[in-house]
């Protein structure tokens, strides 16, 4: 009995035994680490990938980049002594240098509204969102200070009933001319401008300068007086950029090929102000010339103004009929300049300058205005540009069709007459018909009645050739002073009635004087050159 107690015993006794070392192999192990190193940890993964991401994209993009940009980078950018002004900050720095784009001005005595401002660029998916635009005023227009005001600016000017309002920093109202009842209308229709304008022969280095065709922008719209609320450029690789600036009025853009030295620009504007008179502007802040290049290759401008939307009576809009239609609308001309726009107390006076290419070469009238001995510079009046003139935009009569116009409307009358001595003369601010008349030795009295003596004036100073009497036998060189002619500038109507109603007619006294006596006898002829 003892032994199996034994046994027993003994078999207990070897259990604990086997039970350490099945524990012991189990056992798990436990490391203690402190928040300071996982924090190191972290620290070292995150600058390790930041490392590493920025030099893939160094490698793979940024590389590229420069590699393909470097020749324009390095090219030069440096502006010539007769480029505008507004460039001298460029100028003083040195071309490599990248710096930001100017800012938008927003003149004195104008104020940008409260907008949104929203871009997406074509290589993301966020958008920007903004509800102020960063537009800086001309220095000029700063003026005083007070504890309400930052940099000369009023931050929130007090209205005439006290309160205030946040004008976004304009200053104090200036005095604006009002507008005419037909201005004001114009203003609010569905209607606007649209000038599109192509220029070649111009400089490469500034059609590839991003800075330089941003300020030109600037510009532009600064010397025409438009609010230009935000812009954006795009330089395109290998050369070439675009650029769009939005205006309060509407928009103007452009893109440029500096390797053919052409830029292509528009600008449309809603409203009456007329954009016409900017073309010298446009000219001279975009067409740029070439260093060292002679005449012919000259910036060379061709444009076309458009009339755009709906406006009532577009007919009697100037620019809806010839004046309009027939030459500012079309893009055939290799010349066309705006000589003359005058608006007179009786009409609109516009006398246009154009070449047209199938009758005309602008390289020849070109070498005309040199002296080089050529044959185009020893007959210049045979290369001289055509000539239009326009009435309230009407086209009235032309350099090139001159003498076929003013001679049949002169001599068949003239030649119908056994002996025409007194002749009258309606209209004819030119001063054409009268010098047609005044061929006839039979004459001894041309009376012309043109409202307009502005009219008569300008045509002497731009289409001198029309009143030219020098080739006649004892007359001025000036047809109105020949003394055989009278000029009254005067409605002729009214004038023919004063002297020709049965009551003046009747009524000769001795009160009167000589020159209304001496028109008191009748005509032998009247002419009407009059639309």
């Amino acid at each position: 009995m003892s032994g199996p107690k034994n046994g027993t015993g003994g078999a207990k006794g070897a259990s604990p035994r086997r039970s350490d070392s099945t524990d012991s192999a189990t056992a798990s192990y436990e490391v203690t680490v402190s928040l300071r190193f996982l924090l190191l940890s972290l620290a070292s993964c995150v600058l390790l990938a930041f490392t590493v991401g920025r030099a893939a994209r160094f490698i793979l993009i940024e590389g590229f980049h420069n590699a393909v940009m470097a020749p324009h980078d390095q090219s030069s950018m440096r502006l010539r002594p007769d480029y505008h002004e507004g460039m001298a900050a460029f100028v003083a720095n040195p071309p490599l240098v990248k710096k930001g784009l100017p800012p938008p001005i927003v003149l004195d005595g104008k104020e940008v509204p409260k907008t949104i401002y929203t871009s997406k660029n074509f290589d993301t998916a966020a958008s920007t969102t903004s509800s102020n635009v960063l537009i800086e005023r001309p220095p000029e227009t700063i003026k005083g200070s007070s504890s309400d005001n930052h940099d000369g600016f009023e931050a929130c000017p007090a209205a005439e009933d006290g309160t205030k309002a946040c004008s976004r920093g304009k200053p104090k109202p200036v005095e604006v001319v009002p507008k005419s009842p037909e201005e004001e209308e114009e203003e609010h229709l569905p209607a606007g401008q649209h000038l599109l304008i192509d220029i070649k022969n111009v400089d490469g280095d500034f059609l590839n300068s991003e800075v330089r065709l941003a300020q030109a922008m600037i510009d532009i719209v600064t010397e025409s007086r438009l609010t230009l609320l935000s812009y954006h450029c795009h330089s395109l690789v290998p050369n070439g950029v675009t650029c769009v600036g939005v205006l309060l009025e509407s928009h103007v853009s452009f893109h440029t090929w500096p390797d053919d030295g052409v830029i292509l620009l528009d600008l449309f504007t809603c409203g009456s102000a007329p954009l016409v008179p900017l073309l010298p502007a446009l000219k001279r802040l975009f067409g740029v010339p070439r260093i060292d290049v002679g005449d012919d290759e000259q910036p060379n401008m061709i444009w076309s103004h458009k009339l755009r939307g709906f406006r009532n009576n577009k007919s009697k809009h100037p620019l809806g009929s010839d004046l309009g239609t027939e030459v500012f609308d079309l893009m055939i001309y290799d010349l066309k300049d705006p000589t003359v726009t005058e608006q007179t107390e009786y009409q609109r006076i516009d006398i246009v300058e154009t070449i047209e290419p199938r009758f005309q070469s602008i390289s020849d009238y070109r070498q005309s205005l040199t002296d080089d001995g050529s044959y185009q510079s020893l007959h210049k009046e045979l290369y001289l540009p055509e000539r239009r003139v326009f009435l309230d935009g009407v086209l009235q009569s032309t350099r090139l069709g001159d003498e076929a116009y003013h001679e049949s409307l002169v001599h068949p009358a003239m030649f119908a007459h056994a002996n025409p001595e007194r002749v009258a003369i309606i209209g004819g601010g030119e001063g054409a018909t009268l010098r047609e008349v005044l061929k006839h030795n039979t004459v001894k009295k041309a009376v012309m009645v043109e409202i307009d003596e502005e009219m008569v004036n300008l045509s002497h100073k731009y289409i001198s050739s029309w009143s030219d009497c020098s080739d006649l036998n004892d007359s001025a060189d000036w047809c109105i002073e020949d003394r055989r002619a009278d000029v009254y500038y005067e409605d002729a109507v009214a004038w023919f009635i004063d002297r020709f109603s049965g009551d003046e007619a009747a009524d000769k006294n001795e009160e009167d004087d000589d020159d209304k006596l001496d028109n008191l006898d009748p005509f032998d002829i009247i002419i009407m050159d009059a639309l």
